[in-house]
């Protein structure tokens, strides 16, 4: 893995499939154009159709999961659609925008030398050799294949083969595998994937943070849902390594056996029924989608079957209160559940707001708005998400402005304390999570000198986070010495400590030894609603960070790109990812070596940071 990381620069936009639920509240603005070359696709079960951009107006009908739905106009965070002959509103945080190309044109062929069904075989030299799903290091893990095991050939690109096995397809590192000319057809490709039971009372316990369910047993099947870690589902049968499993619903679906840990459950796998909350009734599977503010529909007003309702996910825990205080030019924002709350938060700008998320809390009677009419704030609005469940507070601030989070000592009450940002504070008061890229067994990328990439990226945080902790930053980090962190867990700890900003630093690496540069990354993808909505703010402070980082080190600007690295995808808030110079390249591995040069680099980076929260 070390050997390959040098390749993670030039491979980027992988597609890891999966949706994180969206984002919303942008204040409704003006309709703007049609959007004649653009479909939204629904991405949940069942979507209300409305007869204007709100969820007061009337539902005019309803959509299923899938559907595409051609966009004529956008209205804010709603899209006017055409379904049938009539145009209908949908909600756009509970939809994908994808662009579509003209009726004519052709589907457009996949880069590298076409050799579907080239009649060669790629056999696998080493043990456990991942498939990934695209030409790259930097792509998700598709797959597992043994050693000895033979693959079609479908296409190459460069160094990447992409190969076809029993119950999956995608690419693997050419140096990695023997390609035979000799046509091989073996059974395992081309019978058919038979499921074969599992022993009764085994579970399936989920090891990472928003694992996608399939509705089969492969990658190239739809996503079925997503699971959170440490959950554990009832299994049903195996195919190869995939695992069917029982969801909390009822309603099946596979998962990547490489993902997860089966252990036995003896007690029995039937769910247990939940309690029925107090009033207003639990969601219906009439309708799973969420729309802000609104409360679950009962089953006698959808006309569902009690025992189907039994089988939907009951949050534990109530909301109580909201209570809004002001004092003082300080805006209190109490909110109480009556269990343990279990919450994460962060700014959006344009327009300034402030997202609370509070997980497997119910809304009970909470208002859809809740009018605050403070100096700082307007108002606050909620919603909810079904499936895990989570319910969501958004404070709309009338001006930017600092949100300071406590959670009581029984961790029933979260506090939010809202003031006016001075800008002479600058960095004063925030949190800040810094990420030194690698560390322990994955070294990195290495300079032709051995200069080790880990330990560049090591000092350089270190140098970052005493200039931030003296400028009266509170700073966490991924790891403070030579130790490995798996990338969901540096994103699952950042996300649990509602950071303001999240800053991963490498240093770069490329076959080419003559390239150099500078460059930063951030990642807001439209088809990513949670990240979407931060665009602006992901790429003003990767702009702020990579301004100084060239004026101060005087190498290559390479500039602001995206890149979907795992740490920008599944971070919560604004991050970036520094890549300050080429490890790979003999120069800049002698400037990576030495202390000014990383001196420089800490100084610069903080500069960016003081900038991004300045406004600049």
């Amino acid at each position: 893995m070390i050997l390959n990381l040098i390749y993670k620069r030039f491979f980027r936009y992988a597609v890891l499939a999966g949706l994180v639920f969206s984002i919303m509240f942008n204040p409704v603005g003006v309709n703007q154009p049609a959007y004649a070359t653009q479909v939204v696709i629904v991405n949940v079960d069942k979507l209300n159709l409305r007869s204007g951009p709100d969820t007061n107006t009337a539902m005019m009908g309803q959509a299923t999961k899938g559907t595409k739905l051609p966009v004529l106009a956008k209205n804010g965070d709603w899209y006017k659609v055409q379904i049938g002959g009539k145009t209908a509103w949908a909600a756009g945080w509970l939809v994908s925008v994808k662009d579509t190309p003209g009726k004519s044109a052709p589907a457009k062929a996949p880069e590298g030398t076409p050799a579907v069904n080239s009649g060669k075989v790629a056999v696998v030299k080493g043990d456990n050799l991942n498939i990934r799903s695209g030409p790259g290091t930097t792509y998700g893990i598709a797959g597992k294949v043994k050693k000895g095991d033979r693959l079609t050939v479908l296409t190459q690109k460069g160094d990447w083969i992409k190969v076809q096995g029993a119950n999956v397809t995608g690419w693997v590192a050419s140096w990695l595998v023997a390609v035979e000319n000799k046509p091989t057809a073996p059974a395992s490709v081309t019978s058919p994937t038979i499921a074969k039971p599992a022993p009764a009372g085994q579970v399936v316990v989920i090891n990472s943070d928003n694992l996608n369910l399939r509705s089969g047993p492969g990658t190239s099947h739809s996503v079925a849902g997503q699971v959170s870690r440490g959950i554990r589902l009832p299994i049903i049968s195996r195919s190869g390594q995939w695992l069917q499993v029982r969801q909390a619903n009822g309603s099946t679906a596979w998962v990547a056996g490489w993902l997860v840990s089966v252990v036995d459950q003896p007690e029995p796998l039937e769910p247990q029924k939940p309690q029925q909350p107090s009033q207003p009734s639990q969601p219906s599977t009439e309708d799973n989608s969420w729309l802000p503010g609104l409360t679950p529909a009962s089953s006698e007003q959808t006309g569902g079957s009690s025992d189907t309702e039994e089988n939907k996910n009951v949050p534990k825990a109530k909301l109580v209160d909201i209570e809004v205080k002001e004092k003082e030019d300080h805006t209190y924002i109490n909110i109480v559940s009556d269990k343990k709350i279990n919450y994460n938060t962060f700014p959006l700008s344009s327009p300034s707001r402030y997202v609370v998320n509070l997980s497997d809390v119910y809304l009970d009677n909470t208002p859809e708005t809740i009018s605050a009419n403070t100096e700082l704030v307007g108002q606050i609005r909620t919603g909810y998400n079904q499936d895990p469940y989570y319910s969501r507070l958004v404070v709309d601030l009338k001006e930017r402005a600092r949100v300071k989070v406590s959670l009581s000592e029984d961790k029933k009450s979260l506090t939010l304390d809202i003031s006016k940002i001075s800008y002479s504070d600058g960095i004063k008061g925030k949190t800040v999570f810094l990420d030194a890229g690698h560390g322990g067994h994955d070294g990195g990328a290495s300079g032709q000198n051995g200069l080790k990439e880990k330990d560049v990226n090591l000092d350089i945080t270190l140098k970052v986070a005493e200039l931030l902790r003296k400028q009266g930053a509170n700073v966490f980090l991924s790891r403070s010495d030579d130790k490995f962190v798996d990338l969901y867990e540096i994103t699952r700890l950042a996300n649990e400590q509602s950071t303001d900003i999240f800053v991963s630093i490498h240093s770069n690496a490329n076959l080419n030894r003559s390239i150099d540069g500078t460059s930063t990354y951030y990642y807001a993808p439209n088809n990513m609603p949670n990240l979407y909505e931060q665009k602006d703010d992901r790429y003003r402070l990767a702009r702020n960070v990579q301004n100084e980082l060239t004026a101060a080190l005087g190498r290559r600007d390479i500039g602001v790109l995206q890149a979907n690295f795992a740490v920008l995808r599944t971070s919560m808030m604004p991050s970036i990812l520094i890549e300050t110079a080429f490890i790979s390249n003999s120069d800049e591995e002698a400037l990576l070596s030495s202390e000014d040069f990383r001196e420089k680099a800490a100084e610069a980076i903080v500069k960016g940071i003081n900038a991004y929260f300045y406004g600049q």
